[in-house]
């Protein structure tokens, strides 16, 4: 639900006008369509915490930015545009990116990297958060599977969603003499009888793997996930993992409970959310590595402020890196202008350049 506001002053003026739903940014398309909107912006980055929680106090906390984004010079429509967005967002106990010019507003939720609040008013919105969070996510396909099926869930950007279910075969066991499965002469299993049925069992259960893992390969593909997380019976997941093409996929067993555990969804969502933070963070490492070895070998790394402008503004920029703690001014236009000639952005730290930003080219010119 939204935000209990209460009569606190600030929301006063605007208290009986209706809260219109922001837009939200959830993909890099809807941040470079914001870099292009007219000035100026007013951006903030703040906790949302859910009702009840301590300190949960959203007036008090509102009131604070609003009064240093007024400082700062943001006009009084972008404010009023704020105001009905932090309204509108349902809080859910994570820090939160608004912006907002005289025609409306934006917010990004910012779940993946840690983050202090900031206020900032100029003439493009402070998105880097944004980019940040945005550039590398793709949906997320999970499952909670057993021997005869499974429950399958799509997890995007902040919630986790039903997407189906599969049930394959059940084992059927031959009831002799009150057992389950053949009996022998004396009435239990002879050994013959137990490795029929067991084979027997195999069989259903791998036939039941690869079933589930179809439904899941077809769930990624619709969904353009790259990570598959399963948790669940641990021989099935292992042989649904051993069904799924790991050409296509990433695929991730985690320990998060079985299907009929009621707090089974709750924690894969935690787990898929750890696990996607994790090979997000490898594919940066990866991309750092591969800067250096650039520059290492001078070839399609450069580094420094003129350079790395010039190469950005000839639209030759592959990947633009930033260095987290040297962010300028201008970082915001220089990374709309590397996502506008189709580049990508990667905020890191420690990135040990000049100026705190370089880039890697898609060529080299003479």
């Amino acid at each position: 639900m939204a935000a209990d506001w209460g009569d606190t002053e600030a929301m006063a003026k605007i208290k009986d006008v209706p809260a219109a739903r922001t837009h939200e940014l959830t993909t890099v398309h809807d941040v470079v369509e914001r870099y292009q909107l007219d000035g100026p912006h007013a951006s903030v980055v703040m906790l949302l915490p859910t009702p009840g929680e301590v300190g949960d106090d959203l007036s008090t906390r509102w009131n604070a930015r609003r009064t240093q984004l007024a400082h700062a010079g943001a006009g009084a429509d972008a404010l009023d545009h704020l105001d009905r967005a932090v309204r509108s967002i349902d809080p859910r106990g994570e820090m939160v990116l608004l912006t907002a010019n005289g025609d409306g507003a934006a917010h990004c939720w910012l779940v993946d990297h840690d983050v202090e609040p900031m206020v900032h008013v100029g003439e493009f919105p402070a998105l880097l958060h944004a980019v940040d969070e945005l550039i590398d996510r793709a949906p997320v396909v999970a499952a909670i599977v057993d021997r005869v099926g499974a429950d399958i869930y799509c997890v995007d950007h902040l919630d986790i969603a039903a997407a189906g279910s599969v049930t394959g075969d059940e084992v059927e066991t031959q009831i002799i003499g009150g057992r389950g499965a053949p009996a022998g002469r004396s009435g239990g299993h002879t050994g013959n009888e137990r490795d029929t049925y067991q084979r027997h069992a195999d069989v259903v259960y791998e036939r039941n793997a690869d079933m589930i893992a179809r439904a899941l390969t077809e769930q990624a593909v619709a969904s353009s996930a790259r990570l598959i997380v399963l948790t669940g019976d641990d021989r099935e997941v292992a042989a649904v993992g051993q069904h799924l093409d790991a050409h296509r996929f990433t695929v991730r067993p985690v320990q998060a409970g079985a299907r009929n555990d009621a707090r089974s969804m709750e924690r894969l969502h935690h787990a898929v959310l750890d696990e996607s933070s994790t090979q997000r963070r490898a594919r940066r490492a990866d991309a750092v590595g591969e800067l250096r070895r650039a520059l290492g070998q001078h070839s399609l790394g450069v580094e420094g402020n003129v350079a790395t402008i010039e190469a950005v503004r000839e639209g030759r920029a592959a990947t633009l890196f930033l260095d987290r703690a040297m962010l300028t001014e201008g970082a915001d236009e220089i990374a709309r202008d590397a996502l506008l000639h189709g580049g990508d952005v990667v905020v890191a730290d420690d990135l040990g350049v000049a100026d705190g930003i370089a880039v890697l080219l898609r060529y080299v010119t003479n």
